[in-house]
Parts: structure tokens; C-alpha cells; sequence
């Protein structure tokens, strides 16, 4: 059959590449708010294509937790005018010192407020739920780096919350692949 062959050609490609493309997703998902890259798509995708083992699927779904993290933090550091620059990035690449505005400008007042309004009322609690909700997700790394809300209790809660996401993700693909088994 032809799409036996397809799959056949397609595969090792997609394993060669599959989780390194989702942890780099899932990092830019982190940092870049406004969602141009649809990392949920590509996971859920890749697990019902894959069907890794139980090990493999841990793995990937622990990996790509700490990407999103990572990609969260990096925002939150952006925002947080105390933060100690690592590299010195912020002094050699110029644009980089107008990011914030940027992201602001790009997620539009009224839905930072709302999120504002709800981190500054439930603190850590709004960074794990708000992880969940597509749409939303990572925009309280802009408060809570505003505000210099402790770095252990962000990363805690934007881990939680990611871990969350991707759980909701395998159960999404898990799904999908008993719909593809019931029309074969």
C-alpha cells in the first residue's frame, strides 16, 4: 500500500528529529507569548505517531516540561529589572532591552490585565492554572517577573503547571489513537 510506504519513508525522519523540534517548541512556547508555534499540535502528533513506550514517553514528556519552564523563566528574567545577567546578552544585543515592550504590545492590554489581576490575587496558584489554559499560557511569567516574585516559587509553579499541560497533552494523544484504531 502506498501509505505503508509513506509512513515507512517518513519515520526515521520524524524519529531523528521529533524530540529535539519539540523541545525547541516547547522553549519559544515558553518565551515568545502570543503562541506563532503550536508546539500542542506537534506533541500530540508526534505521541500518536510515535507511540513511544512507557520510559520513552517519561522521558519526553520530562524534557519538554523543563523546556517550557525554561522558555517561562527566560520571559519571567525579562521582566525582572533585578535579574542578574548571566551572559551579559542584555548589554550586546540592544534589542533584547526592548523585548518586554514588545511582548505587552503584542498581547494587547486587556488580557495582561486579566491575568495581572489574577496572579496578583492568587500568586503561584495562577501560574500553574493558567499553564493549563490554552491561550494563556506562560503569560503570568510577565507579572510575576514585574513584581520579583521568588525565582524558586515561579519555577516551581510554571513546572507544575507545564508538567500539567503536557500530561492533559499525552492524554489528548492517547485519545486521538484510540479514534484512529475505532476507523480502522
Amino acid at each position: 500500500m502506498v501509505a505503508d510506504a509513506a509512513v515507512d519513508a517518513i519515520l526515521p525522519v520524524v524519529l531523528a528529529v521529533g524530540v529535539p523540534l519539540l523541545v525547541a517548541l516547547f522553549y519559544f512556547e515558553g518565551v515568545i507569548v502570543g503562541k506563532l508555534l503550536q508546539p500542542t499540535a506537534v506533541f500530540v502528533a508526534y505521541i500518536a505517531i510515535i507511540r513511544p513506550s512507557g520510559v520513552v514517553l517519561v522521558a519526553i514528556a520530562l524534557v519538554c516540561t523543563l523546556a517550557a519552564t525554561v522558555g517561562q523563566w527566560t520571559l519571567y528574567r525579562g521582566f525582572d529589572e533585578d535579574a542578574p545577567e548571566f551572559f551579559g546578552l542584555r548589554r550586546r544585543v540592544p534589542a533584547l532591552a526592548r523585548f518586554p515592550e514588545q511582548i505587552e504590545k503584542r498581547v494587547g492590554k486587556r488580557r495582561l490585565r486579566v491575568v495581572d489581576r489574577a496572579f496578583e490575587r492568587y500568586g503561584g496558584v495562577s501560574i500553574v492554572v493558567c499553564n493549563l489554559v490554552p491561550g494563556i499560557r506562560g503569560l503570568p511569567s510577565i507579572p510575576a517577573g514585574l513584581s520579583e516574585y521568588p525565582r524558586s516559587r515561579f519555577l516551581v509553579a510554571a513546572t507544575v503547571g507545564n508538567g500539567g499541560h503536557i500530561a492533559l497533552l499525552v492524554g489528548v494523544a492517547f485519545g486521538v489513537l484510540e479514534v484512529v484504531t475505532l476507523i480502522r
